[in-house]
């Protein structure tokens, strides 16, 4: 079954809004339209989109300013920038601000959708292969591999090293641990630690000696590169 990729525009002209879903849908995305900032950034924060476009003219905020949040709150997500065409410098800053492409208005939809299936495939390709130090994790297979070693983990095992490895090294959370794995969070809690210490183990049987899972107190885990000093 073709999968409908969920976009979010962010456009304040009601006129290209409606033009800009009626032919997105056309190609196959599911479009959800908000007309300002606080809207745009609401809709982000509720729900989940693969694709965000984002006009930098809104009437209540800066789209830059708005490409940041959307980025904190998920670094991977694939953003495309509106500008008008002749607005080099905002389409410029908006790279700088962690958006992945740029489009000038007036624009075609063909070049549109053909620049958003463009991101979208190579998200899809960078999503399929995480790394971090000596772990690699084929999100798709579910596999994971230290020092060119598969290591063999559980089920849950591995959705906390997946979880921990997304992160890069920023702190996890125990609450985003338990909502990922979608548990009875007052049963499921006391258990993370014991599958923390099964990865452990199986880390160091890989012989995966340059990472190991900090805890950090009272929030959480993460991933911490270790130097030849302290091995």
């Amino acid at each position: 079954m073709r999968k409908f990729f969920r976009v979010l525009a962010v456009e304040d002209d009601q006129a290209i809004g409606k033009t800009l879903k009626m032919s997105l849908i056309y190609k196959g995305f599911d479009v959800t339209i908000c007309e300002s900032y606080q809207r745009g950034f609401a809709s982000f924060q509720s729900e989940s989109f693969d694709l965000v476009l984002l006009d930098i003219n809104l009437p209540d905020g800066n789209g830059l300013d708005l490409c940041r949040k959307f980025r904190k709150i998920n670094p991977s997500i694939p953003i495309l920038i509106i500008t008008a065409k002749t607005d080099e410098a905002s389409a410029v800053k908006g790279i700088e601000e962690g958006a992945d492409d740029y489009i000038r208005k007036p624009y075609g939809v063909q070049e549109l959708a053909a620049r958003m299936n463009r991101l979208m495939e190579r998200q899809r390709k960078a999503a399929a292969h995480l790394q971090f130090g000596s772990i690699r994790v084929e999100v798709q297979k579910r596999q994971v591999w230290g020092n060119e070693a598969q290591l063999n983990l559980g089920k849950r095992e591995f959705e906390i090293l997946l979880l921990l490895v997304k992160k890069s090294g920023d702190v996890v959370t125990r609450d985003e641990i338990l909502q990922n794995l979608g548990e009875d969070l007052e049963i499921y809690d006391r258990t993370i630690d014991s599958h923390l210490s099964h990865l452990r183990k199986k880390m160091r049987e890989a012989n995966i000696t340059n990472i190991r899972i900090v805890p950090v107190y009272g929030v959480g885990y993460r991933l911490e590169a270790v130097s030849d000093g302290e091995r």
